[in-house]
């Protein structure tokens, strides 16, 4: 029997956008969650599947562990070329490897600087410190994402790509924490074009955050 490729994620963490990838590109898969809430990630049995105690994880076989969502992205659209879910051409996917790597180095970053900035540090003057700037430091990086987004279409042109489903994280996320969006009015645009299609909403809906995220049904 053919083994089926493994998801850990945690509800509405940035392991949705492995999710929505999987969604998008059909094959079978299984999911497992690991509740980021409860700590779950640091438990003995996760970290045996990812040592850093991270989401996501996608197993691809047995013992065969990929991490990094980029690199999720990169694998899943290569799953099913035909789909164009990254480009193919050289320029086109150096740019979405940009757009990538900006949200996984510096946005994501920023995000869990203030979100749970105890990773960074044990201080209780630095994390109540980085509880501040670090917001402002996330929510001015979306500000630079509002400013080089089109004004029709998606991050990369007229067809849409996994980047558009990560980038949409980030916007859930502000929202999420009352930051304020109606200054992004491109990101919403993209986000609520996004959040429209069907494997988007599957994803969604089994990760059942509809309430978290204050989607509509």
């Amino acid at each position: 029997m053919a083994f089926i490729p493994k998801l850990y994620f945690s509800p509405g963490a940035v392991s949705m956008a492995a999710h929505i990838a999987l969604e998008e590109v059909g094959a079978p898969y299984a999911l497992e969650a690991v509740s980021i809430k409860t700590g779950e990630q640091f438990s003995e049995r996760y970290r045996r599947v990812h040592p850093l105690g991270r989401l996501p994880a996608l197993e691809i076989e047995p013992g065969v562990v990929l991490t990094e969502t980029p690199a999720l992205l990169g694998y899943l659209a290569d799953l099913a070329p035909q789909l164009e879910l990254l480009p193919r051409g050289a320029l086109e996917r150096a740019r979405a490897n940009e757009w990538m790597s900006l949200l996984a180095s510096a946005v994501h970053v920023a995000f869990i600087s203030f979100f749970r900035p105890e990773r960074y540090t044990s201080d209780v003057s630095a994390v109540a410190a980085l509880k501040v700037d670090g917001k402002q430091r996330f929510f001015d990086l979306l500000r630079y994402v509002e400013g080089r987004l089109p004004a029709e279409g998606f991050v990369l042109g007229e067809r849409y790509s996994l980047c558009d489903a990560y980038l949409s994280v980030f916007f859930l996320w502000a929202r999420r924490f009352e930051l304020p969006v109606d200054e992004l009015p491109r990101y919403a645009r993209l986000t609520a074009v996004v959040l429209r299609r069907p494997a988007v909403r599957r994803a969604l809906e089994q990760e059942k955050v509809g309430q978290l995220f204050a989607l509509s049904a």
